[in-house]
């Protein structure tokens, strides 16, 4: 390929990926907003916040059964021009994870204290956390609707209305979560419970909005063709589980470093919340190599497809990096305003150091996993990534911290990101064409 097509091609890339890593940043404000105004409350909130907010992915994982198989069925509609297939996708996927994602969140906020005792003997961390967690799970079926209509959006290309939607939604849980938390106005004071409430009040915000973007993109909802439900729980299935034995091992993890105390727990709250400026960028590019690649995978452009999703890496794996090394300078400087007290911001300024020079592995797994699942293939990369975070991942953290501490674990971090990079970039780059498949 000659150095104007790649030009070109990376020029397509930035064209739909910057309104999303705007969208990503502001969706990092969600959760950089609650660690800010949580760890006034103290240590237990922070720490209480941090647990429940790692099992509740346990149980929003059941959005990607919706939202990632929809998203590959729109975007290669939308490259072989069938808008009403995309449109049928869009409705059928949005009435599927209602349903499911009902089920689960009422069954999971039934037994939050049970879940959360699981992971820590720390009885107020229990206490404070199950409340947090209640919150956030009964908002799991608003969250999968909003889900589901934006990978639409993104699948499309119309990252610009995407953006919009996510970033006056993450202002809007900026403005709720002082007045909720603390009980401004007059409001009764209501902690953790008023940083979930917020945020799941700030996710029915975009809903509407969501659907005035899609009607001036001609792909309103409908459902008429209720077989392509088999097609986006076949593509969306793998990707699912992935991310719930993925959550399972984050749990796991996450188990390993509430072994080490309050302290450790609510500076890695700290470290990876900061670190969400970064990683959840990430995700942007990931996205747009699984639309484009997707887009042309429909168009039948095969090779094409290969190379964008090549150009995406290259553009994250160098976004990422200046990020994380800029991040893992300054590490003490930023984690100041967040730490409720200094042991906790020495601890969280190391994790940075470690998260931030391990961006560019990240940014690999993140992006060729993308780009494969656009291809129509969402059982490669759940393989890859799950056998990467348990062996790499999982297994030495839980070793590591009985003899270093928390940062052993964070060592074992730092060590799996490299390896599912450098994985991914092999299997991509020699097996891309025995693993994409067409879906419509």
């Amino acid at each position: 390929m000659d150095r104007n097509d790649s030009r070109s091609l990376a020029r397509e890339v930035l064209k739909i990926s910057w309104p999303m890593i705007i969208s990503e940043l502001g969706d990092s404000l969600y959760s950089i907003a609650d660690t800010y105004f949580v760890s006034k409350l103290g240590e237990v909130a922070l720490a209480a916040v941090a647990l429940s907010s790692y099992i509740a992915w346990l149980f929003f994982v059941v959005i990607a059964l919706t939202s990632v198989g929809n998203l590959i069925y729109v975007s290669q509609s939308y490259g072989a021009k069938e808008l009403d297939r995309a449109k049928n996708s869009i409705g059928v996927s949005i009435v599927i994870g209602l349903a499911i994602s009902l089920i689960s969140a009422l069954t999971a906020s039934t037994i939050s204290r049970d879940i959360l005792s699981l992971f820590t003997s720390d009885r107020s961390v229990v206490e404070v956390g199950s409340k947090y967690f209640r919150v956030r799970i009964l908002g799991l079926p608003i969250l999968n609707i909003a889900m589901v209509m934006d990978s639409s959006l993104r699948a499309i290309g119309a990252t610009k209305y995407s953006m919009i939607a996510i970033l006056s939604s993450a202002l809007l849980n900026i403005v709720l979560d002082p007045i909720l938390i603390f009980g401004l106005f007059g409001l009764p004071r209501l902690g953790v419970v008023g940083a979930a409430l917020a945020t799941v009040l700030s996710i029915v915000y975009m809903i509407p909005l969501e659907i005035v973007f899609l009607r001036k993109c001609s792909l309103l909802p409908s459902i008429h063709q209720l077989y392509i439900a088999k097609t986006v729980l076949k593509l969306g299935a793998p990707a699912a589980a992935e991310r719930f034995v993925f959550a399972i091992g984050n749990s796991l993890y996450i188990t390993a470093i509430a072994r080490c105390g309050r302290i450790a727990l609510a500076a890695h709250q700290v470290g990876i919340r900061i670190e969400s400026f970064i990683y959840l960028p990430g995700f942007a590019f990931s996205i747009a190599s699984a639309s484009l690649v997707g887009q042309r995978i429909g168009a039948k452009n095969i090779e094409e497809a290969k190379r964008i999703g090549f150009e995406a890496a290259k553009l994250c794996v160098l976004f990422m990096g200046i990020l994380g090394l800029i991040v893992a300078i300054a590490s003490k400087i930023i984690v100041s305003p967040f730490s409720p007290s200094r042991d906790v911001a020495e601890l969280a300024s190391i994790y940075l150091i470690l998260a931030g020079l391990s961006e560019p592995g990240l940014a690999l797994a993140l992006t060729l996993s993308g780009g494969i699942r656009g291809g129509g293939n969402t059982l490669v990369p759940m393989i890859i990534n799950i056998v990467g975070l348990y062996l790499f991942r999982v297994l030495p953290a839980n070793i590591l911290v009985n003899i270093i501490g928390v940062i052993g674990a964070w060592l074992a971090m730092f060590i799996d990101v490299y390896v599912r990079g450098f994985i991914m970039f092999f299997i991509y780059s020699k097996f891309f064409h025995k693993l994409i498949r067409r879906v419509i």
